[in-house]
């Protein structure tokens, strides 16, 4: 564990857990409740929800752009920035709407502070996410990603645990002033966020070593073709780690890259677009049920305030043990195997939640319902660390950036579904609703099977040899000379 954890990837580490204890304080529950009971509509959680996806969306893809060019670090200060606005600009709407005034105003507020979310999001999420994977060697990212995975959802046991107590301490009843200081408390806590962000290092990279599969067999095949010594560094002379880490951004020129193009499967160009396609679509299936799961346990499952945010104590720690489960599964049949058998049973289990809620009908309605949301819940999210060691292996270094900021097309397609949930929920109620998201996700698992036989297996650990090398054999000084002589 600690031969990778370099600068960059420690800081990413206490990132990910700052802002797993900020966002299960108030972006769940809390945020969804407060504005649902203020303004008495499914459809404005949707719309605000979307504002955020929508700025992810146009900040991202220039993000990118410019984390490639000049440096991931530069880029990430930027996106600090934004925090700094929205944090104040969403608690400032939350005290105006919970006095009643100007209720208009506040909720304009709170779409103007969601924007400038989705703008940090945005700006900071593709180069932060890239600098990691400059920092870990390929073949070892399923690891680290494990531990990035664990360290934002355990955290996220404490946002729960928070407002279980502080509801059960003022009456365990869904009240404004309630949800309104925990409101508060959250947007207290996303500060340290942006302060973090602004302690990136791009020199702090490594440098050949976490190169993409395919750059690496080019490589390979460079070094071993006519002409070479074959110790691959004939005519050429040796590079630093920092010399390598300063001109990643550089891409090879295409004559370079069309001479040693034989050496690569040519399905592996594929790869970063079945990832893209698969996750835009289990996105917009998300979408139109995610923000609305707490309104359904409320609502029509008459749930107290307590009970529900319990179920999301449960949720994070099942998604951790899912996680290690997941990533230990890919090591013994395969990644994309692992991240296909997970989703299938997610989805298994959300059609049971149907069927239990409609069929059921006695006390073992409620059990069930809970039972199976945590399970789906825990299987369809935990396959996080093994997607983006795929991903980030076969992403060449120099576009790392911008590929991670795609992932802000399947935000915009996520919280765009949003408003959609919040209609459809409006008009049919939320089960019909979830309905459409099973449908969505059975596609996203269906186009992920594309890269079957194509995804290699992450490299096995090298263990130390337990055996004592040779040694010379005990020879007298006359044996020594007769050995010697021709």
């Amino acid at each position: 564990m600690r031969e990778h954890l370099s600068h960059n990837v420690v800081l990413n580490l206490i990132i990910a857990a700052c802002c797993g204890l900020a966002d299960s304080i108030w972006t769940g529950t809390i945020g969804v409740a407060f504005i649902s009971d203020v303004w008495h509509t499914n459809k404005r959680v949707g719309i605000a929800t979307a504002l955020t996806g929508l700025a992810a969306l146009a900040s991202a893809l220039p993000a990118g752009w410019a984390a490639d060019r000049y440096g991931r670090a530069k880029v990430c200060r930027v996106g600090s920035l934004a925090i700094l606005v929205a944090a104040p600009a969403y608690a400032y709407a939350t005290l105006r709407a919970t006095e009643g005034r100007d209720k208009e105003l506040s909720y304009i507020l709170i779409c103007i502070a969601s924007a400038f979310f989705g703008l940090s999001s945005g700006i900071i999420n593709g180069p932060a996410q890239a600098l990691l994977a400059d920092s870990v060697s390929t073949g070892a990212r399923s690891k680290v990603y494990t531990w990035l995975f664990a360290c934002y959802i355990v955290p996220s046991v404490l946002g729960p645990a928070i407002s279980v107590g502080y509801f059960e301490a003022h009456g365990d009843e869904w009240r404004l002033p309630l949800l309104r200081d925990l409101t508060l408390l959250g947007m207290a806590l996303e500060v340290p966020v942006a302060v973090l962000c602004c302690c990136f290092r791009d020199d702090k990279a490594l440098g050949s070593s976490s190169d993409a599969i395919q750059d690496q067999e080019r490589a390979a095949a460079s070094a071993s073709a006519p002409g070479d010594d074959g110790d691959g560094d004939a005519g050429r002379p040796k590079a630093s780690d920092a010399e390598d880490a300063q001109n990643d951004a550089e891409a090879p020129p295409d004559d370079q890259c069309d001479e040693r193009d034989d050496a690569v499967d040519p399905r592996i160009k594929m790869i970063p677009y079945v990832v893209f396609c698969t996750d835009l679509v289990v996105a917009l299936g998300s979408g139109c049920t995610i923000k609305f799961f707490p309104l359904w346990f409320k609502d029509d499952l008459n749930m107290s305030p307590a009970a529900v945010q319990g179920i999301y104590c449960g949720v994070p720690l099942s998604m951790a043990l899912a996680s290690g489960f997941c990533t230990a599964l890919s090591r013994r049949v395969g990644r994309v195997e692992a991240v296909l058998s997970v989703r299938s049973t997610a989805l298994v289990c959300f059609v049971g939640m149907l069927v239990c809620f409609y069929r059921v009908k006695n006390e073992w309605r409620l059990r069930g319902v809970v039972a199976l949301y945590i399970l789906r819940t825990a299987l369809m999210n935990c396959t996080y660390p093994v997607e983006e060691s795929i991903l980030m292996d076969y992403v060449p270094k120099n576009t790392r950036a911008r590929w991670k900021s795609l992932e802000s097309v399947s935000q915009f397609g996520w919280c765009g579904s949003a408003l959609a949930g919040g209609l459809l929920a409006d008009r049919y109620g939320y089960a019909r609703t979830f309905a459409i998201t099973i449908c969505l996700q059975a596609s996203g698992v269906l186009c992920y099977s594309r890269l079957l036989g194509v995804v290699a297996r992450e490299k096995a650990p090298e263990e130390p040899s337990t055996e004592e090398p040779l040694r010379e054999p005990l020879l007298s000084e006359e044996e020594k000379a007769d050995a010697e002589a021709p």
